[in-house]
């Protein structure tokens, strides 16, 4: 299993302020009480998603609690994933001449997202940071869907990816944006510079306060009909082109 539960509104209490590794909050319709109350406030403020839930929903996350036992209306998912912090990406890749991030902006299907994290992996990204808010949480279909690559890239959730491009430019690494409509293309830019790459959400791409803090926006060049390709797709092409330029790959 690559993914634990934790059940019962005390424990997702206790796990929460011990700053467990916590990827998602299921909450029964119907619960209510005081207890979920500190439960949103130290949820919302440490950025994790929580969801409410139907009881045929619930009683599939819970099926394994036996009759005596009661869920109290909520369970939480914990990875095994360990996630770093920007600062401790951007600090283990300092000697690097290049170093190379993905920011991936709301990246909302897991099998989107565990693609990625496989083309990261596979591309020897050094590191991948995600947001914690509107983000797929990495979870059993998304460490399936990376064929395990989620185990090998270095993973950062952090809640604010604005102030994450800030942190990154003043550490010198300059920020690209990939946009369908963009007027230069990827293989007119430079690459060999510590870069960060915004990947945008599947539908609406990247947050306009995202884009204005990027040093330089790129399209990949379009051939054919279909003016689109899938987000993972899209990125494997992404990383192939950085790492050609840089030498790494032909």
């Amino acid at each position: 299993m690559t993914e634990e539960k934790i059940i019962g509104r005390n424990a997702v209490a206790e796990a929460l302020k011990s700053g467990s590794n916590i990827s998602k909050i299921y909450v029964l319709y119907s619960a209510h009480g005081g207890s979920l109350n500190e439960i949103y406030t130290l949820a919302k403020r440490q950025g994790i998603p929580l969801a409410r839930v139907d009881s045929k929903q619930f009683g599939e996350l819970t099926s394994s609690l036996s009759r005596d036992e009661s869920a109290q209306g909520i369970v939480a998912t914990m990875s095994k994933i360990k996630f770093e912090t920007i600062e401790s990406i951007v600090d283990a890749v300092s000697q690097n001449q290049f170093p190379f991030l993905l920011l991936l902006d709301r990246i909302q299907d897991p099998q989107n997202f565990g693609a990625i994290l496989r083309t990261a992996a596979f591309f020897k990204v050094d590191g991948v940071i995600i947001s914690k808010d509107e983000q797929a949480p990495v979870n059993e279909t998304v460490i399936k869907a990376s064929a395990g690559g989620a185990f090998h890239v270095k993973i950062a959730r952090e809640g604010n990816l604005h102030q994450v491009a800030t942190y990154l430019k003043e550490k010198g690494y300059w920020i690209a944006t990939s946009a369908v409509k963009a007027p230069l293309s990827m293989s007119e830019l430079d690459f060999k510079v510590p870069l960060a790459v915004i990947i945008g959400n599947e539908g609406s791409g990247v947050k306009r306060l995202l884009r204005e803090k990027s040093d330089m926006t790129f399209s990949i060049p379009q051939i054919g009909k279909v003016d689109s390709l899938n987000v993972s797709v899209a990125t494997g092409i992404i990383c192939h082109e950085i790492l050609r330029q840089r030498g790494i790959v032909k």
